[in-house]
């Protein structure tokens, strides 16, 4: 919980990826899938004072930190928090002007019905925003591919919907949504900014019982010594999917 407390904070690469949702004052904006909050606070300031956002997820103690971070911003007045499984909305039809959703769809049990929730609560003319991943095009230097695939597989069972990504356009068409718009977002790190993620997935995929965990071990020491030398590459692409409520 530390981790979600220090990151996920909003940066050029995070404003990118909002950018399509076209985010104004006055706005009333839902994000879906809120974690710590940090985005919630964010557009808690593009909306101003005469906008508000509702914040939205499924931990207890992420909209804890959320309206901890909304105090020390000054935009509490503007933030409501929701505890929901995103089944439904905690939301009336047509009483929002923007919902996003950043790597959140793909953790649902049924993305097309929380597509059409998102449909549902936007008022005419307004914007639905997705951004998702989709694990089976993620590329790992130095791992061979038949050992990142294997490895991808096995951790998959931790995610609902691992390749949402590529499936985010159908979905928003089959909600309703017209002049739906598809761009992919593919920051190459090598850095080491997606280190923790590689190490997530490596514990899911032990966690699995289908791969052998010595396999697992290789890919990580292979990950950790490329970073080490230099030689580290991970790209994880996003897709970004907006899509418009018919006027």
């Amino acid at each position: 919980m530390s981790a979600y407390r220090e990151g996920f904070g909003w940066n050029e690469a995070t404003e990118r990826l909002f950018k399509p949702a076209r985010i104004s004052e006055g706005h009333t904006v839902a994000d879906f899938g809120c974690g710590p909050g940090k985005i919630s606070v964010e557009i808690g300031k593009q909306v101003g004072s005469d906008g508000h956002v509702h914040a939205i997820d499924i931990n207890a103690e992420f909209l804890e930190i959320a309206r901890e971070n909304a105090v020390a911003a000054g935009v509490s007045d503007r933030l409501t928090t929701h505890l929901k499984d995103g089944v439904s909305l905690p939301l009336s039809n047509s009483s929002l002007d923007r919902i996003s959703a950043r790597n959140a769809i793909m953790y649902v049990d049924d993305p097309l019905h929380t597509l059409r929730e998102f449909h549902r609560v936007l008022r005419p003319g307004g914007l639905a925003h997705a951004i998702d991943g989709d694990w089976y095009m993620m590329v790992a230097e130095p791992i061979a591919h038949d050992a990142w695939r294997a490895f991808v597989e096995a951790a998959s069972h931790a995610c609902r919907n691992s390749d949402m990504g590529r499936k985010l356009y159908a979905a928003f068409v089959d909600a309703g949504f017209q002049d739906v718009d598809v761009s992919i977002v593919a920051n190459a790190d090598v850095d080491g900014r997606l280190l923790g993620m590689v190490r997530n997935m490596a514990k899911y995929a032990v966690e699995s019982g289908t791969i052998d965990p010595a396999k697992v071990e290789r890919v990580i020491a292979q990950v950790e010594q490329a970073h080490c030398e230099g030689e580290y590459l991970v790209v994880s692409p996003q897709f970004v999917v907006t899509g418009r409520k018919a006027d």
